[in-house]
């Protein structure tokens, strides 16, 4: 919306005026340009158009806009300057590929550089990612006096520049600071100065002018009691503000908020106060929107009248149904008005539930022993026994609710009213998530929460308790389709307030191999709560589709929503969500073979499982087990896998898909000849995959039994659990089985079926990022007699056009077939077929399918015939 400027500035956006005031920095090549310049300010103070001035003087320059979506991709920003010819993704890099890219972008940098002065801007660098960081900082340092100007435009208050790389970059070349924050300032005060004289010999225009800043209405029944004039006069000042470009036509907002800002300055501190307070006062008798109301109300001092508070709890109730945030605030003030209420601290520990946990639960906890009264004490135990569903730091929440609930079942009378029988319901729902939670013995849950959940209505009680059954039918494992029932049933209902019970039907569904569900519930849950502005629950949502991802082989997307999750939970103590997400990244660095640091993660987790709530606790041991093995600690990975065993029997969970630690423990067993153990965990988890049968279940159960079997007798229970995996999301044991067939079709004699699965396992496994398998699979292959090495690394020298026609070929069809299916002539698909055996050392056609991934035919020419030139 264009905002009016004050007499005698021209008319636009006020940011464009502040920006054509300021002298641009010096620009290369003048021997005295700074290197780096750092605009910082504020939004709306002129950072955009004075970027974009810079860029326009420039004959060469780059811009790009980083966003806090991809802060924690590498490169992303320097992507957006100097396009990357690889294929730009998610997947953090390696050490050695992080170091190429460097170099290829100084290349390409310094080839730039030769043609004239360049300019890279980057817009909101708070948001940058630390891998072009770095690269600035090499450039920098490396490209001497060539004529190279970075701009970097920052938003200081709200972003601190917490990256040690911002300051190694201001501190190695010249560099100047832009803080338009001071510009800001130093506008606004002429500003006031210049309306402070056009007021002097008009006191009426600017009583008007007052009113309706404050109002926000030009209504003459309020403008003129609020400027001290009768209705009927405030007509020709309004028209004469209008005149003069002071007041728009915009009804929401009919003086903008920079003017407001500089009419209210013209007032002291006591002044306003009472202004405000009189223009609150208006706008309630004339029954105006309690949000706005609330807006004035927030800045006054004394909020003594009665009416004031009870409308900022009005508007506070309708501010939490848009924003967390704001509902925050208006609570927030509530408190600071009445700091001895309990009431106060509760709503405020309510709003913060979702946005920031542990400062919820340290509010309750400072409010405590203030509250006397049982139901007001009841209704703060619910919110801390949430707030432990988070923070994971309130071992005593079920104790404290449990003796909540018999003091108000006491109290209450039989029957209890309306508000005692919503209260009782919501503690017993909370009892039970945090008993569930807490990995309390299962058939004591469902000894208090019964048999079937009772009704379901549209309130946050019946939503947990659904979410609750759910839970506790999936960690008994005897009933897939009444848990899965039970979670549709939870995501059948909108959020209310808490993300908890969604969460919760994210992990039955994943359980019950429903994964794409439980992926695309746990976005959802967690865009809800980004829209809503609620980091900690948003960072509990991605904690948890981090999980899935990771089980279901997208290690680059597990990596991504961990980051993310880690990223919003930096500096709170939001330990659930920190467990998790980190325990993902770990495991993640493990499977692509980065063991020590992954290693050195699980060890300081695994220190803290026991103060951990059950699911955190069992994924965190699952995930230690799984690093230590990959890091070839076979005695640790065992004594992990039987720890995580006896977490889940002391809990009285039945459920086999929970993690993987039985299987690894029956292979890992068989391997140190204690089949004895092996067969007696076997005997307890196959019954347990009967009653919880999925695809998953049947497969890991056919692969666990296949473990123990002799050679001759494994290939049968191995070819059935591929064939469950096929339908399930378990890319990770579909590998070992691949593994497990090959080693027994080896021992069997059949090599070239064993070449085969095992080339399969080693093309699935790099497919997904599993280096430690993928490196595994080719050394098995190799001693079966698969061709790998440097024929595997010549496939990278390979065209686009030689490797197409390779694995169409490596897939069985004929030079005919290929020539149609890639629109060239037989002859070129001979040319390129002996180019291709020339590079990978071979000669026969039947070999290609040992170092090249086959590609079937997309199915528009499979009936070409065979070729009598194929070779």
């Amino acid at each position: 919306m264009p905002m009016a400027a004050p007499p005698g500035e021209p008319a636009g956006g006020a940011e464009t005026v502040r920006a054509s005031r300021r002298a641009l920095p010096l620009a290369p090549p003048d021997t005295d340009a700074p290197r780096v310049v750092v605009v910082s300010g504020a939004p709306g103070t002129g950072k955009s158009a004075l970027l974009t001035a810079m860029v326009d003087r420039m004959p060469s320059a780059l811009v790009a806009t980083c966003t806090e979506g991809r802060s924690a991709t590498d490169f992303a920003a320097a992507r957006q300057l100097l396009p990357a010819r690889e294929r730009a993704g998610a997947r953090s890099a390696s050490p050695d590929r992080g170091h190429r890219m460097v170099l290829e972008l100084y290349r390409r940098t310094s080839g730039l550089l030769q043609y004239g002065p360049l300019l890279f801007a980057i817009d909101d660098a708070h948001w940058c990612d630390e891998a072009t960081l770095r690269w600035l900082h090499y450039l920098l340092r490396r490209i001497g006096d060539r004529p190279l100007q970075v701009v970097l435009a920052v938003q200081p208050r709200e972003h601190p520049l917490l990256s040690s790389v911002f300051h190694e970059i201001l501190g190695s070349c010249p560099h100047q600071v832009v803080d338009l924050d001071l510009a800001e300032r130093e506008d606004r005060a002429a500003c006031t100065d210049q309306l402070r004289r056009l007021f002097r010999h008009q006191p009426n225009l600017q009583r008007v002018a007052v009113a309706t800043a404050l109002l926000r209405r030009t209504d003459a029944d309020l403008v003129g009691p609020l400027a001290g004039l009768a209705p009927q006069l405030v007509g020709p000042p309004l028209a004469e503000l209008r005149r003069m470009g002071l007041l728009t036509g915009d009804e929401r907002q009919p003086v903008p908020p920079v003017v407001a800002d500089r009419l209210l300055g013209l007032h002291g501190h006591a002044e306003v106060q009472a202004l405000r307070t009189h223009a609150a006062r208006l706008l309630s008798d004339a029954a105006a929107p309690t949000g706005r109301i609330a807006e004035l109300l927030l800045d006054v001092d004394d909020l003594g009248e009665p009416w004031m508070l009870d409308l900022l709890r009005d508007a506070a109730g309708e501010a939490y149904r848009r924003s967390a945030g704001e509902a925050v605030r208006l609570r927030a003030r509530i408190l600071q008005a009445a700091p001895q209420a309990p009431e106060a601290a509760i709503d405020l520990a309510e709003a913060l539930l979702n946005v920031d946990a542990a400062t919820a639960r340290a509010q309750v906890r400072q409010a405590l022993p203030r509250m006397l009264d049982g139901r007001v004490k009841a209704r703060a135990l619910v919110c801390l026994g949430l707030a432990a569903l988070v923070t994971g730091h309130e071992p005593t929440a079920p104790y404290l609710l449990q003796d909540a609930l018999e003091t108000l079942k006491r109290s209450a009378g039989d029957p209890p009213k309306v508000r005692d029988r919503a209260l009782l319901a919501a503690i017993e729902s909370t009892l039970a998530a945090n008993a569930v939670v807490g990995g309390a013995t299962y058939h004591t849950v469902r000894s208090r929460i019964g048999a079937e959940p009772g009704p379901v209505v549209g309130t946050s009680s019946a939503h947990r308790m659904l979410a609750v059954h759910a839970l506790t039918t999936a960690y008994e494992g005897t009933d897939t389709g009444r848990a899965v029932r039970y979670a549709r049933q939870v995501l059948d209902r909108p959020v209310h307030g808490e993300g908890w019970p969604r969460l919760v039907a994210a992990r039955v569904l994943f359980l019950a191999d429903d994964t794409a569900r439980a992926v695309e519930t746990a976005e959802e849950l967690a865009r809800h709560h980004r829209d809503r502005g609620e980091p900690c629950a948003e960072a509990v949502a991605w904690a948890g589709r981090a999980h899935v991802l990771w089980e279901t082989g997208d290690l680059a997307g597990a990596e991504r929503d961990a980051t993310t999750a880690l990223r919003l939970a930096d500096g709170h103590d939001w330990a659930a969500t920190t467990w998790s997400a980190n325990a993902t990244l770990a495991v993640v660095q493990a499977a692509r073979a980065q063991v020590l640091g992954a290693t050195s993660v699980m060890d300081g987790l695994c220190e803290r499982a026991a103060e951990m709530p059950f699911w955190e606790q069992v994924q965190v041991l699952n995930a230690a087990a799984t690093t230590a093995y990959w890091a070839y600690d076979h005695d640790r990975a065992l004594d992990l896998m039987q720890t995580c065993g006896r977490v889940v029997e002391e809990a009285g969970a039945c459920n086999p898909a929970l993690s993987s630690w039985w299987l690894d423990e029956i292979i890992l067993l068989q391997r140190r000849d204690r089949a004895h153990e092996a067969q007696l965990r076997i005997e307890q988890v196959e019954e347990q995959c009967r009653r919880w049968s999925t695809p998953r279940t049947r497969g890991m159960a056919l692969l666990a039994r296949a473990a123990i079997t002799p050679s001759n007798a494994q290939v049968e229970l191995l070819v059935a659990a591929l064939a469950e995996f096929a339908g399930s999301p378990a890319p990770l044991h579909q590998v070992k089985a691949q593994l497990m067939l090959g080693r027994a079709l080896t021992a069997l004699g059949d090599r070239t079926a064993a070449r085969r699965h095992l080339r399969d396992g080693m093309v699935l496994s790099n497919r997904l990022g599993y280096t430690m398998l993928a490196v595994h699979c080719r050394n098995v292959l190799t001693a079966a007699g698969g061709r790998t090495g440097s024929q595997l690394s010549a496939c990278g020298d390979l065209s686009n056009s030689e490797r197409a026609v390779a694995q169409l070929a490596a897939a069985g069809a004929t030079n005919r077939q290929i020539a149609a299916e890639l629109f060239i002539t037989v002859r070129t698909v001979e040319f390129h077929l002996t180019n291709v055996y020339r590079r990978l050392g071979i000669r026969r056609r039947d070999a290609l399918a040992d170092v090249v991934e086959p590609m079937p035919l997309s199915g528009r020419d499979r009936d070409g015939g065979n070729s009598g030139e194929d070779r």
